[in-house]
């Protein structure tokens, strides 16, 4: 018998490691690059030296293992630090009370963060430790975040696994007692079909109609129930040819009030879907920045590299708080509201380059009076006036925030309907998106 495979989870202390060793080796990167950007440098006091060698064939600055302990004063307070390092530097060990200067940079702000100004100055440093310590906190952040979940999915199945199995019923069977060849259901005297698998039970029983279960007329040809043949030799009955009717109009009754599908699975799935992407390509519009303008910095001579790495560093903070702000919009509640007013107003704006280059165009502001009393405005510009077209003052309305989306409560007099999932116009009759394929809310 096969042994059965077991999943074998982290146990919470060597988890507990793992996350505090990635969050220390993110720190030390992202302090370095702290202090190289907004430190302060300052004379401190090394107290404590050594320089072990590990090995004379190591590359550049692998060769020895440095550990130094120092101190320095900031506004009358004195901090201590200790760093440990790969280096050839190999400086005599200090005897027992003796000291040496070095420069030491430190946050203003926080001068407990500090570091040997060798340690954290782009020109001290190289390019190639440079790029390390952009890189390596988003590949210690990403594997961070995999720990976690890999994590968080052990348990989960463990959860589950440990779930007591429904008790089983076992009937004793006898003769006169009838059972679904198919699924073991017991079935009542008579049974043409299973109850609860749907499989047939007396397809050979005589007078009985093997589609339907229908019990046959003495003589038939047909089942009278379904219009099966009851001989299978018996060719099936000629359908009369009717001309082809188009189907009836849908009732417009159906298409006033809000659409419950906005909470079925399969528009949960999508507003899932639609989460993910976005916090994707939030994570693209952080990062491009953030590594793009250092290595432009690297490469090209009239760019300095930490002007550079602060617009890199300053656009993908900006562009995090932006997604941060947008993902939040989609956790706040659903409202409902009223169109109280429309109106248009033309504008200009500067193109930038020459003086006179400006553009005229139309903004349509739609504004809606919500239940709980807020104002709300939908603002378009030129050809993109979809909802200022689409709403009338008047019309009570809907919004999803899973979707950035509305819905309007009387669809009735409508002949289009825009799909909550990615917005498409569709025709009233239809019943999914023409586009993405969801359910329309109707």
């Amino acid at each position: 018998m096969a042994k059965k495979k077991t999943r074998k989870n982290i146990p919470l202390p060597i988890l507990i490691l793992i996350c505090a060793v990635l969050l220390f080796a993110m720190y030390l990167s992202l302090s370095t690059l702290a202090l190289a950007i907004w430190g302060d440098s300052v004379m401190g006091t090394v107290d404590s030296y050594q320089a072990g060698l590990d090995d004379t064939d190591a590359g550049q600055n692998r060769s020895r293992t440095v550990s130094k302990g120092y101190w320095f004063v900031v506004n009358g307070k004195e901090y201590r630090g200790h760093v440990m390092y790969s280096s050839d530097e190999a400086w005599p060990s200090l005897d027992e009370g003796e000291t040496r200067s070095e420069r030491i940079r430190y946050l203003a702000i926080f001068p407990y963060v500090n570091k040997p100004a060798m340690l954290c100055e782009f020109d001290e440093m190289g390019e190639v430790a440079i790029i390390y310590h952009i890189l390596a906190p988003i590949g210690y952040l990403l594997l961070l975040l995999l720990v976690i979940r890999t994590a968080g999915g052990g348990k989960k199945k463990k959860t589950a696994a440990r779930k007591p199995a429904a008790p089983q019923i076992i009937e004793a069977r006898s003769d006169t007692d009838m059972f679904c060849s198919n699924c073991g259901n017991k079935l009542p005297e008579g049974a043409a079909f299973c109850s609860d698998c749907g499989a047939k039970t007396q397809a050979s029983a005589p007078g009985v109609c093997t589609v339907c279960g229908a019990t046959l007329p003495e003589g038939a040809e047909f089942c009278i129930g379904c219009g099966t043949a009851a001989n299978p030799a018996t060719s099936k009955p000629m359908e009369p040819n009717h001309a082809a009717t188009p189907a009836p109009p849908q009732s417009r009754a159906g298409l006033v009030g809000f659409s419950d599908r906005y909470n079925c699975p399969e528009i949960l799935a999508a507003a899932q879907k639609n989460k993910k992407s976005s916090i994707g390509c939030m994570w693209i519009l952080v990062f491009v920045p953030l590594m793009g303008f250092p290595v432009a910095g690297l490469l090209m001579n009239d760019f300095p590299f930490g002007e550079s790495l602060v617009i890199g560093v300053g656009i993908a903070l900006v562009m995090l708080v932006v997604n941060l702000l947008a993902l939040r919009k989609t956790k706040q509640p659903m409202w409902e509201g009223v169109v109280v007013n429309k109106y248009s107003k033309e504008k200009s704006e500067h193109r930038g380059g020459e003086d006179d280059n400006w553009r005229t165009y139309t903004e349509y502001t739609t504004i809606i009076n919500t239940d709980a009393g807020k104002k709300k405005t939908i603002v378009e510009k030129d050809s993109g006036r979809h909802m200022y077209d689409y709403l009338s003052v008047g019309d009570r309305v809907r919004f999803h925030p899973r979707f950035g989306t509305y819905e309007k409560y009387d669809k009735s007099k409508d002949r289009i309907i825009y799909c909550n999932v990615c917005s498409m116009m569709n025709p009233i009759q239809n019943d999914r998106c023409k586009r993405c394929n969801n359910l329309l809310f109707k």
